[in-house]
């Protein structure tokens, strides 16, 4: 996870817009800590139900699943069908966006790595309605923007299970990481 933080506060040096998506399911064990993370961000920025985007056409998604933390940062809350909210993304026309996600890679449990999209055929990404390397083409296609994966490697699958204690530990320390890189981002806004 060392070269993550630099990786990160790179891609968003010239950012004008970003969108995080948290994608996963936690009732499957540490398929959930895209959703962790994104949950742990949110209480981070206190947010009120009051800033939480309301102007949304689809019926399929909620209220709290689409989070403005700024008029630049837009957090969504994706589970299992980051595909319901390619038109948020569409809309937003972010020039920055960053997936995280449980992904098999292979490596030991809790594992953080930068995964290029396109070596995303290359990972698991266990619990989509949809392949995670079709919607980021999809993405690409529809909209001028960047996108950087974030793959944590599970230890365990099991459904009805909350995230192993290796996983739960690293979300925390990138959750803090996050913190640190939005609040830079945000104060970069504000001095604009």
């Amino acid at each position: 996870m060392d070269n993550i933080e630099p990786t990160l506060k790179e891609y968003l040096k010239d950012c004008k817009k970003l969108v995080i998506l948290g994608i996963g399911n936690t009732m499957k064990g540490d398929d959930g800590v895209g959703i962790v993370i994104v949950e742990n961000l949110l209480k981070h920025h206190h947010l009120k139900e009051d800033n939480c985007q309301q102007d949304i056409d689809s019926d399929q998604i909620g209220r709290r699943e689409i989070n403005k933390i700024s008029n630049d940062i837009i957090i969504l809350n994706c589970g299992v069908v980051p595909e319901n909210f390619t038109d948020v993304l569409r809309k937003e026309k972010p020039d920055k966006i960053i997936i995280i996600d449980a992904a098999i890679m292979g490596e030991e449990p809790g594992t953080i790595k930068i995964i290029d999209p396109e070596d995303i055929s290359k990972v698991g990404f266990s619990t989509h309605s949809l392949p995670l390397s079709l919607i980021v083409k999809y993405i690409k296609y529809h909209i001028n923007t960047e996108i950087i994966i974030v793959g944590i490697e599970p230890e365990n699958l099991d459904f009805g299970k909350s995230l192993s204690k290796k996983v739960y530990e690293r979300s925390l320390e990138f959750t803090d990481i996050l913190k640190d890189i939005l609040c830079s981002f945000e104060n970069k806004e504000s001095i604009s």
